[in-house]
């Protein structure tokens, strides 16, 4: 229990921070020029029903009871699943975890870029809530579903083993959905950024690949069935995509376009 909310803690300092130095940042040199507008309203909605989801998530975690010998039932696993019951790399276990802290920093590599760096406040804030939102729908989604993992049925299991809830948190992989989240952001917000770029399809083949490792060192290491990979790649790898997508600047309308000012009003065309 200590240790749940330890890392729930340890996220929401993480989203706290990113939120304030987006608003420390914001509030010194204003929002740029870049492809993306923040609105008080949205963010609040944003931000706040990612907040809520989360803390959701961890509450319906700690109220998932332990996993018990008689709850094992491996005839329930499908014949495509049937692959991962075979692996409990220790090995690849601990690279997955590398896979996804690798993965989560990405996004710092916007720094580089000139424009990022400028709106790097306003990329903050939108990481925070991509990083939020996906964290409380994996935690929502796992409480909801109560998967044994892979290794519990592993033959070799040593019988000392002690089975608890976070044994039955198998669906959905929650590194794989953090990976494509935070990939997924990097490619998008590069994207956005530097359209033009002769990086975007090495950008995007990154983005693509971060979190297929990080899924299939997930399966080798007897954490996660294909299918919670499946399904952590599409949630992540969505939210990371269309969180930066609803922040973008809507295109002004091409044509005649008449405005008032304070002296009078403007007329304007526009191809």
């Amino acid at each position: 229990m200590k240790a749940k909310r330890l890392r729930l803690a340890t996220f929401l300092k993480c989203f706290l921070f990113l939120f304030l130095v987006g608003a420390i940042n914001i509030s010194l040199y204003g929002q740029a020029n870049g492809p993306y507008y923040l609105s008080l309203k949205r963010e609040l909605l944003y931000s706040g029903g990612g907040t809520s989801t989360t803390l959701l998530g961890y509450y319906l975690k700690t109220q998932t009871p332990d996993l018990t010998i008689s709850d094992l039932r491996p005839m329930d696993i499908n014949d495509f699943d049937q692959i991962a019951t075979n692996f409990s790399s220790e090995i690849a276990d601990k690279w997955s975890d590398k896979a996804l802290f690798a993965s989560s920093g990405l996004p710092l590599l916007l720094l580089a870029g000139r424009e990022t760096r400028r709106d790097f406040g306003k990329i903050a804030i939108l990481l925070g809530e991509t990083m939020l939102i996906n964290q409380g729908l994996t935690d929502i989604i796992k409480s909801i579903s109560l998967r044994p993992r892979p290794y519990v049925f592993d033959e070799n299991l040593a019988p000392s083993t002690i089975l608890s809830s976070n044994d039955r948190a198998s669906f959905l992989s929650g590194h794989t959905s953090g990976s494509a989240a935070a990939s997924f952001f990097f490619a998008r917000v590069f994207s956005d950024y530097y359209p033009d770029s002769s990086l975007k399809p090495y950008i995007w083949g990154l983005a693509i690949s971060m979190p297929a490792l990080t899924g299939y060192l997930r399966v080798r290491g007897g954490q996660h069935y294909p299918t919670d990979v499946l399904a952590g790649y599409f949630l992540g790898a969505s939210i990371g995509y269309f969180v930066p997508a609803l922040h973008r600047k809507p295109a002004m309308a091409k044509g005649l376009d008449l405005s008032s000012t304070g002296n009078g009003f403007y007329l304007s065309y526009r191809f």
